[in-house]
C-alpha cells in the first residue's frame, strides 16, 4: 500500500478506538474511523469527529471519549505523532512530527511521477473495488469542426479519465457519434448545396440551387462540397436535392469528413477514445426497435397523439411523458440514447459517467427512469453538467454561431495560445459554472498567466539541479540525518502538500473533479516560489552558494548536507509537479525564461 499521511492518522486513532474496545470503555469500534484535514492549519494536521459518534453508544459525553483516546496515543519523542488535542465538544486534533513528514521524502523519490498512483481496481482495505466506470464525453455531432465549447468537453474528459485511472479506476472512455437524425440530413443538404455551387463555378449553364435555410454554412461545408466534386465528378447533379440512397451517400461523405476533422484535432489535443459508438449502428442493429418493445411490453409505453409516449412521469417523477416515436413514425433521440445507455451496461459496467452540456439537465431524470425501467439502479448514471465557454480577446467576448459559419474552432485557439494553456485554462474552473477564456493572458509569458506560472515553478527546480550538478555539489544520500535538515518551516510545509498528494489524487477522482488539479498546482508553486523568495530574504540563505560566496576554499566549507537535503526536496517537487501535469495532459518544461526576466537558478 502506498504512503498516505491520512491513513496514518486513521491507524493511530483506529488503534486507540480498538484498544478502548477490550477495555471495555465502549462496545464497538466504527466501520471506519473518519479523519479529515481542518480548515485551518494551526489546529493540526488532521481531526476527528469519532469521539462524538461514539458517544452515545459508550455513555459518555464526546469529550470524555475524546481525552479515553487521546490518552492511548503515542505523543512525542520517536511517536509519528508530536501534538494531539481537544476542541470544542470532543474533535481530536492531531500533530505529526517533523521526522513524520521529513521521513516520506524518500517515498516520495522513489515513486517518481507514479507518486499517487493507485493499482487498477483500488487498493486492499480503502474501501474496497473500484466501478468499472463507462466515460462517455464530448461526442459532438459531426457536422463539423470542433469549436470553443467543445474543447472544454474534450479537456474536462479527457483529465477525468487520466485521473480515475491514475487513482485505480478501471476505466473505458468512449465518443457517442451522432450520425443520425435531423442534424446530419441538414448536413448533407448543406454540402450539396455547396457541391452544385462548385460545380456551378465551373459549368455557368448549370443551374443555382438555394442554400437550405438552416444549413450549415462554415468554409468547412464549401471545401466538403468542393472535395465531392473532386471525387464523384457530376454524379449528383439536379435541379432538386437528392433523397433516399443518394442523400444517404452524400450524408455518410459528410460524416466522414466532418469525425476525420474532430479526429485530427483531438489527436493535436491529446485526447483519445477507446471505442466510437455509431447512433445509426444502434437503429440499424435493431437495438433501438428492441428497447422500444422491452419498454412497451413493461408497461410504460402510452400512445396517443399520433405518438408513442414513455411514462417519464410515473417512472421518475418528470413534469410530463415524453415521446419516443413522432407522428412521422421516426424514433425521437431520447429512445436511440435509452437503447445506448443499455448497451453500455450490458458490458458489465458499474458506473456509466455521461459528460454532457449544463443545457440538458432535463435529460438526466428521463434516462434514469428509463434505466428503472430495465431494473437498474438510477444511480449507475453519473452526469457532470459542463457550463458555457466565453472566449475574450482584447477583454471583449468573440462572438460564435456555428450554423452561421462564425466560429473559432478549438484549432483556432490550440494554433494562437498552445495546446497546453488551451488543456489548463479549460480545467481551471469548476465543470459546473460558466468560463471566461482569456486569450491574450494564455499567450502570456509572465507570472500572471496561471499555467505559464506552474510551468515556471518546475523549471526553476530543474535550473536549480542542473546548477548544483554544474558546480559538483556532492550527491548525498537522502539519511535520516540529511533529511533532518529540512526544519524551516516553510520546507516542512512543502513536504505535507506534497504528501498529501495520494489522498489528494484519491480525493478528486472520487469527486469526479478534475479542476482540483490546476488549484493544487498552483499552490504548490504559490508556496515553492515564495519559499525561494523568503529563503534568503527572511532566513538568509541560499540553496546554493552564490557568486559572492565562492571564494578561497568555498567547497569545503559549505554546508552541503542541508544542500544535499534541499535538492532531494526539490527534486521531489518537481516530480510531483510533473505528474500532476502529465494528467492534466500538459507538459512540464525544464526550461523557460519570462519576458521581463531571465531564468533564475540561485
Amino acid at each position: 500500500m502506498q504512503f498516505s499521511a491520512r491513513e496514518s492518522a486513521r491507524s493511530l486513532l483506529t488503534a486507540a478506538v480498538s484498544g478502548l474496545v477490550s477495555d471495555g470503555v465502549i462496545p464497538a469500534a466504527p466501520a471506519s474511523v473518519p479523519v479529515e484535514s481542518p480548515k485551518r492549519p494551526e489546529h493540526g494536521d488532521f481531526a476527528s469527529n469519532v469521539a462524538l459518534s461514539l458517544a452515545k453508544a459508550a455513555g459518555r459525553p464526546p469529550r470524555a471519549v475524546a481525552e479515553a483516546i487521546v490518552a492511548r496515543l503515542s505523543v512525542g519523542g520517536q511517536a509519528p505523532l508530536s501534538e494531539a488535542t481537544i476542541a470544542g465538544p470532543g474533535f481530536i486534533n492531531l500533530r505529526f512530527s517533523n521526522a513524520f513528514w521529513q521521513g516520506a521524502l524518500g517515498q516520495v523519490l522513489a515513486a517518481g511521477t507514479d507518486w499517487g498512483r493507485r493499482p487498477p481496481g483500488g487498493e486492499p482495505g480503502q474501501g474496497g473495488a473500484l466501478p468499472r466506470v463507462l466515460l462517455e464525453y464530448l461526442s459532438a455531432n459531426p457536422t463539423g469542426p470542433m469549436h470553443v465549447a467543445h474543447g472544454r468537453h474534450a479537456a474536462v474528459g479527457d483529465t477525468l479519465a487520466r485521473l480515475l485511472r491514475f487513482a485505480g479506476y478501471p476505466v473505458t472512455c468512449e465518443f457517442y457519434v451522432n450520425d443520425a437524425g435531423n442534424q446530419v440530413q441538414m448536413l448533407a443538404l448543406s454540402v450539396w448545396a455547396r457541391y452544385m455551387e462548385a460545380v456551378g463555378e465551373a459549368d455557368p449553364s448549370v443551374p443555382a440551387v438555394p442554400f437550405p435555410e438552416n444549413g450549415y454554412k462554415g468554409a468547412y461545408i464549401r471545401d466538403f462540397g468542393r472535395e465531392l466534386l473532386a471525387i464523384d465528378g457530376r454524379k449528383w447533379v439536379a435541379p432538386q436535392p437528392p433523397a433516399g440512397d443518394d442523400l444517404g451517400a452524400i450524408r455518410q461523405f459528410a460524416i466522414d469528413r466532418s469525425l476525420g476533422l474532430i479526429r485530427a484535432t483531438l489527436d493535436r489535443f491529446g485526447v483519445v477514445f477507446d471505442v466510437w459508438q455509431s447512433e445509426r449502428a444502434l437503429h440499424d442493429s435493431g437495438e433501438v426497435a428492441e428497447t422500444l418493445r422491452a419498454l412497451d411490453a413493461a408497461g410504460f409505453i402510452d400512445r396517443h397523439d399520433d405518438a408513442v409516449w414513455l411514462r417519464t412521469t410515473a417512472l421518475w417523477g418528470d413534469d410530463k411523458d415524453r415521446v419516443v416515436v413522432k407522428s412521422d413514425g421516426l424514433p425521437t433521440y431520447l429512445l436511440a440514447d435509452i437503447a445506448y445507455h443499455l448497451k453500455k451496461l450490458a458490458g458489465g459496467y458499474q458506473e456509466l459517467c455521461d459528460i454532457w452540456g449544463a443545457d440538458h439537465h432535463g435529460h438526466i431524470a428521463r434516462m434514469r427512469a428509463a434505466l428503472k425501467a430495465f431494473g437498474h439502479s438510477p444511480e449507475v448514471l453519473r452526469v457532470i453538467l459542463i457550463q458555457t465557454v466565453s472566449l475574450l480577446r482584447n477583454g471583449e467576448e468573440v462572438k460564435m454561431g456555428k450554423r452561421a459559419g462564425e466560429f473559432v474552432t478549438l484549432d483556432d485557439v490550440i494554433d494562437e495560445v498552445g495546446r497546453d494553456a488551451t488543456r489548463y485554462f479549460y480545467l481551471m474552473r469548476r465543470h459546473d459554472t460558466p468560463l471566461e477564456f482569456d486569450l491574450d493572458l494564455a499567450k502570456r509569458q509572465s507570472m500572471d498567466n496561471p499555467v505559464f506560472y506552474v510551468q515556471y515553478a518546475h523549471a526553476r527546480c530543474c535550473a536549480i539541479l542542473r546548477r548544483a550538478r554544474e558546480l559538483g555539489a556532492p550527491e548525498l544520500a537522502l539519511t535520516p540525518e540529511v533529511a533532518a535538515r529540512l526544519d524551516l518551516a516553510e520546507e516542512i510545509g512543502i513536504l505535507k502538500r506534497l504528501c498529501d498528494f495520494p489522498d489528494f489524487v484519491a480525493d478528486a477522482a472520487a469527486a469526479r473533479e478534475p479542476h482540483r488539479l490546476t488549484t493544487y498546482l498552483h499552490e504548490l508553486a504559490s508556496d515553492f516560489q515564495s519559499y525561494y523568495t523568503r529563503l534568503q530574504k527572511v532566513h538568509g540563505d541560499t540553496v546554493l552558494p552564490q557568486e559572492r560566496q565562492r571564494t578561497g576554499d568555498w567547497h569545503a566549507g559549505w554546508d552541503w548536507q542541508k544542500t544535499a537535503a534541499r535538492l532531494h526536496w526539490i527534486q521531489a517537487v518537481a516530480t510531483v509537479m510533473r505528474g500532476a501535469l502529465a494528467i492534466l495532459g500538459v507538459s512540464a518544461p525544464e526550461a523557460m525564461a519570462r519576458n521581463d526576466q531571465k531564468e533564475d537558478a540561485e
